[in-house]
Formats: C-alpha cells, structure tokens, sequence
C-alpha cells in the first residue's frame, strides 16, 4: 500500500522554540551539557527499569477480558518476585550531537506482518506518551499514520522494529476490526532524543524530561517521501540512522535532504530516471537497484558526470524553457550523450 499523505501529530514533533532576542526580557537559560545529561538520563532510566515492571504475565496468558495494554507498576510488596523491565529490554545506542544516546526497548508482543518498518517509514499506529515517573501527557485515541521521520528520534527509533499485524477486517457497520497480532511494545528515552530543552509549548513535559511511549503497530508501509522509487532509508548516505546529516545526506548542497529531493546531486536528470525499477505482482513501480554507469562506485543519482566522461550531465541535456528537459544522443547510437562515454 503506498501511502501519498501522512499525518502529523503534534504531540511527537520535535518542536523547537526561539529564544527572545529583547536587551529588556529574561536572561536565557544555558544548555546544560549534553554528555553530563546523557550521562544523568542513563542511570534515572535505569533505575526505573530496575524497580518496576509490566503486566507480561497478562500478555502470556490472556485473560477473557483483556485489553492487550502495557501497564507498569512498582516492584513492591505483592510485586515483590516481578521480573524487572531491566531484565526483559533491548537497547539500541546511538551518537547525537557528539554524545551516546542509549533507548531501551521492550516488546511486549511481536507482530507477524512480513514489512519491518525502519526510522525512515510510516505506520498506522496507537500510543500513549508519559515522562518516567509522571503522568500520561498525550494519547492517541485511535489509531493514526504517522511518518516516523516526523517524529523525535527516540520515538521513530522505538518503533523501528515493531512489525504490524497480518491485517483487519470491516464491520457490516463500517468499524474496523484488526486481528490480535499486531506488534505491541515501548520505548524509554533519555531527554537527549525526546524534547532536550525544547519541550512543545503549553506542554506539561518540562525540560530535559525522559520519555516513555508504549505503542500498537498495526500497520506499516515504506515510506519513500520524494516518490523517486527509491525508499527513503536508502537515502541514508552514510548509514548512520540519520537522514539529516548536510553533508553526507545532501548531495547537491541544496536546502533539501537527498530523501525529499526530486533530484538528489542537480544535474537536470531527475533521480527517479537514474534508478533501477522493476513492476511488482500488484502492478506498481518499484525500486530494483542502483545504476552506476561509469562504475566508479558513485551510483548515478549521486554523480554528476554518469558517464565519466568529464563533462558534467548537466552539461549533455537541455532544458527548455517550459522545463521539458531532452537528452541528445550524437553519435545515435540508443544512448543519450550523459550517458555515453564516447558521444
């Protein structure tokens, strides 16, 4: 299924406020730093993961009545022989900012849908959003698409993972039922990945607040945001898990990522005519593979001379006024003169 829009959500955008700029207003607060609050989230974080733990007992065995939701609760008195969160997540660490980041990921139920989305895709999705040891500040009261890009990056890494369900099905009445086996999990976060100092306005997250979302994954698709065929997490030069980087990610230097740019290096050919394609069995155009015709190991929708002939491709089409661009061929031989050597 392609989805053409998604849907924002407010609640999980990273929303960055500025700073008054007035001689006469309040002084800004320095940033803290960033290795020390790592540092503090970390050992908070696991503390929590120490001391509580959730209802797995529920989701091993079902109850009649059971709503398959993540509920925490303190290791204590009656709790006292629950097995700690600690003992029962996974991590993933990555560097920000020059400093380690470290999420902890617990997978209550997995999902059996084939698709696996990364950071870069979409998902139809629920959640629920709390600060460790705090009250729910936002919960989704159905489920919504959402383009985990779009999100804050502890978040969209979070999710990343959690594979979908094998489908629903639609009521005579319209309602939409989805089988019980989609993936259900959470994900806490240090500040350093969530809100940092920049918390939503009228929020009640405050600053440099750790995060936990739980969340039901019921459905999941490849998000490729410039439609170039090729998918977005593809577009992740340096494969760091970061689609932002300016250098790495932004071959032409422009003002747009390679994954939201039609035409990744500028060189008048768009990317989608300089990829691989292939129709799938459901009748679409898909992506298929890279193409590097010079094989110098710069595949051509990041290479602005394809033929390496020394002569720029830019330089081998024309552009008309109305931006139909044409692509001689010289010698007329069936290749177009960016792409022939010897033209």
């Amino acid at each position: 299924m392609n989805i053409k829009n998604y849907l924002g959500l407010i609640a999980v955008l990273l929303v960055c406020t500025a700073c008054p700029n007035d001689d006469d207003g309040p002084e800004a607060i320095p940033l803290r730093d960033r290795g020390e609050q790592a540092a503090e989230d970390d050992e908070l974080i696991r503390e929590y993961l120490q001391t509580h733990f959730y209802n797995y007992e529920e989701f091993a065995n079902p109850p009649a009545d059971f709503n398959y939701k993540i509920v925490f609760d303190t290791i204590a008195n009656d709790n006292a022989d629950k097995t700690p969160l600690i003992d029962q997540v996974t991590t993933k660490t990555f560097n920000r900012v020059e400093t380690d980041q470290t999420i902890y990921i617990l997978t209550a139920r997995e999902g059996v849908g084939e698709f696996v989305p990364t950071f870069a895709d979409s998902t139809f999705l629920s959640f629920s959003g709390q600060k460790i040891y705090g009250d729910v500040f936002d919960s989704t009261a159905s489920p919504i698409w959402l383009d985990l890009v779009s999100t804050i990056e502890g978040f969209a890494k979070g999710v990343a993972g959690s594979k979908p369900g094998s489908g629903f099905m639609v009521n005579p009445d319209g309602t939409t039922t989805f089988e019980q086996d989609y993936g259900i999990g959470a994900v806490f976060m240090p500040s350093g990945v969530a809100y940092y100092a920049a918390p939503p306005a009228n929020s009640s997250i405050g600053l440099y607040a750790n995060l936990v979302f739980t969340y039901d994954t019921l459905l999941a698709d490849q998000a490729d945001h410039d439609n170039d065929f090729i998918p977005s997490i593809l577009e992740d030069v340096n494969n760091n898990g970061f689609l932002f980087d300016q250098e790495e990610d932004n071959t032409d230097g422009d003002a747009v990522p390679n994954f939201r740019d039609p035409n990744d290096e500028n060189d008048g050919v768009l990317t989608s005519l300089e990829v691989l394609t292939e129709v799938d069995s459901e009748g679409n155009t898909v992506f298929a593979g890279f193409l590097d015709t010079d094989n110098d190991g710069t595949p051509d929708h990041l290479d602005t001379d394809d033929d390496g002939d020394g002569i720029d491709t830019i330089d081998e089409i024309e552009i008309e006024p109305d931006g139909t661009v044409v692509f001689p061929d010289t010698d007329q031989d069936g290749t177009p003169n960016y792409l022939d050597s010897d033209s």
